[in-house]
C-alpha cells in the first residue's frame, strides 16, 4: 500500500477537501485546506505537478469531460473554525488549462 502525504506545510496538516479523476489518463488531483492544487500519478506513486498555494482553502474542483480544463473554487472550508471565517472575503471560482504534460502518467 501507498500513502499520498499532501497538503502538509512543515508539521501542518491540512484537510484534503476534494479528489478528482482525469478520465483519460486514470491520473487524479487533490486539492485542500492549505490553498495548493496537486496532480498525482497513482499508479508511479507520484506528484505530477503541484501549484502555488492561493490565500484560501480550496474546497472543490474538477476537471471537464474532455480533460483539457480544471476548475477549482476557493471559500472559507470551516475547519479552523466560525473564528476565522471572514464574510467580507469573497468566494472564487479559478479555471486552469491542463497541459498534457501536467497529467499525463510519467
Amino acid at each position: 500500500s501507498f500513502a499520498f502525504k499532501c497538503h502538509r506545510q512543515d508539521s501542518s496538516v491540512y484537510a484534503v477537501n476534494d479528489i478528482c479523476f482525469h478520465k483519460q489518463w486514470g491520473t487524479f488531483a487533490t486539492v485542500g485546506a492549505d490553498g495548493v492544487v496537486n496532480f498525482w500519478d497513482k499508479d508511479n506513486k507520484q506528484r505530477l505537478k503541484g501549484f502555488p498555494p492561493i490565500q484560501r482553502s480550496i474546497s472543490c474542483a474538477n476537471f471537464n469531460a474532455q480533460g483539457n480544463l480544471f476548475a477549482y473554487s476557493s471559500s472559507y472550508d470551516w475547519s479552523k473554525g466560525s473564528s476565522f471565517h471572514t464574510p467580507a472575503t469573497p468566494d472564487e471560482i479559478f479555471v486552469h488549462y491542463v497541459a498534457e504534460e501536467e497529467i499525463k502518467p510519467k
